[in-house]
């Protein structure tokens, strides 16, 4: 066979790599790939474990399952010296009484290693004597790197899931876990706060900011639990009729409590007209609570914030101004994904607040739009439909 065919054929073997793949969907496609690929009637992929110990992952047919690899066999051979074998023995069966049974008369098994280390052997058997020779060789020394690369990407995509999945799970048992003497702390806080109002004793000062730095640990347990039903699914909406004014005006009002010392500049573009909106009230409330306390983070303590208000078309367009670092525009979209916090600074959080608010607008049938340049300050523009571009929406909760 001509070089160029060979090339062809591997080519398009690995294209099929290409695509997502589970762990076991890869093993089977590289066999079958490369029993097409050197005219062979059977295929194994045998992998070393964490032990060295070589194990058959995947058999074109059951009874390979049966055959044990010896430590002085040929397949550790293979994967210790990393070299191509053809075994074109006519007594072949006799090593093991499957081989035999399946008839089997030649056998090629090529290492498999990456960045120079052994992680297993790829062996081929036909019924054919002599059926291996050097353009299944050149074929195979083409191939297994674009396996082995296939095995190792398969292999670290499930190990990222595995650990993604256990980071999620402790966040959630430590959010449950933190939530009942949160509720406990936050409840002595709030009698003593009761108490030392409007007294000007030092002890006064510092239990209202013990009462802000509580409500915040008490948001930041909340946005653990709200990430956690997201990915669940188990996440509730309560849709009903909402006067976005309304929602605003307690934004506004939270806003002052939390940050007297910061100035937020209201610009109601809406005048009469109708300000009715579907969705949820309280989500809505924390969509805007977080954009604001991020504009906060993020911006100069003797600049303002601004908050405006207008509708275009079926649309209500809410905009939070800043003026603070700004955003790099590669980061645009990456600023809402869970747990990131953006570069270049290095300001607390979590980088969740984003996230959540992402998702409750588009559950509203939303968006949310940046536009920003560094040093000169970010707008957050949110965009959620009137009433009235709905065409029947009932209480439901989803």
């Amino acid at each position: 066979m001509k070089s160029e065919d060979i090339i062809k054929k591997v080519y398009n073997a690995g294209l099929k790599f290409l695509v997502p793949l589970t762990v076991e969907d890869t093993y089977k496609l590289i066999v079958e790939e490369s029993i097409n690929l050197v005219g062979a009637d059977f295929g194994s992929l045998i992998l070393a474990d964490s032990e060295g110990e070589l194990k058959r992952v995947y058999a074109s047919e059951p009874g390979f399952y049966k055959i044990s690899n010896r430590r002085r066999g040929s397949m550790y051979q293979v994967f210790k010296k990393q070299k191509i074998r053809i075994l074109n023995v006519p007594h072949l069966s006799n090593l093991h009484p499957f081989l035999k049974e399946a008839k089997i008369r030649s056998i090629i098994a090529a290492p498999l290693s990456y960045r120079n280390i052994s992680i297993g052997v790829l062996a081929l058997q036909s019924n054919t004597p002599v059926r291996f020779n050097k353009d299944s060789y050149n074929t195979l020394q083409l191939f297994t790197p674009l396996a082995t690369l296939a095995i190792r990407k398969t292999q670290l995509y499930e190990e990222t899931k595995q650990a993604i999945e256990t980071r999620d799970l402790f966040i959630s048992m430590a959010a449950h876990e933190l939530r009942t003497p949160l509720t406990a702390v936050n409840g002595y806080i709030q009698l003593l706060r009761n108490k030392l109002t409007n007294r000007e004793e030092v002890e006064s000062r510092w239990m209202e900011q013990l009462y802000v730095e509580s409500v915040r640990l008490t948001r930041l347990v909340n946005e653990l639990l709200e990430i956690n039903r997201i990915k669940s699914g188990k996440l509730q909406y309560f849709l009903k009729e909402c006067s976005l004014k309304t929602i605003l005006e307690r934004v506004e009002s939270t806003f002052r409590f939390s940050y007297p010392d910061r100035k937020l500049i209201v610009e109601d573009k809406l005048g009469q007209h109708s300000d009715v909106l579907i969705g949820d009230f309280d989500k809505i409330l924390q969509v805007f609570s977080n954009l604001l306390d991020n504009a906060v983070k993020y911006s100069a303590s003797t600049t303002p914030i601004y908050l405006r208000i207008k509708e275009v078309g079926s649309y209500f367009v809410i905009q939070i101004k800043d003026s603070g670092i700004g955003i790099k525009q590669e980061e645009y979209q990456k600023i809402f994904e869970g747990f990131n916090r953006g570069s270049g600074h290095d300001k607390e959080g979590l980088g969740l607040g984003l996230f959540l608010v992402k998702d409750i607008v588009t559950r509203l049938h939303g968006s949310i739009n940046v536009y920003s340049n560094i040093g000169k300050g970010t707008i957050m523009e949110v965009k959620l439909p009137k009433k009235t571009s709905i065409k029947k929406v009932k209480d439901v909760k989803y």
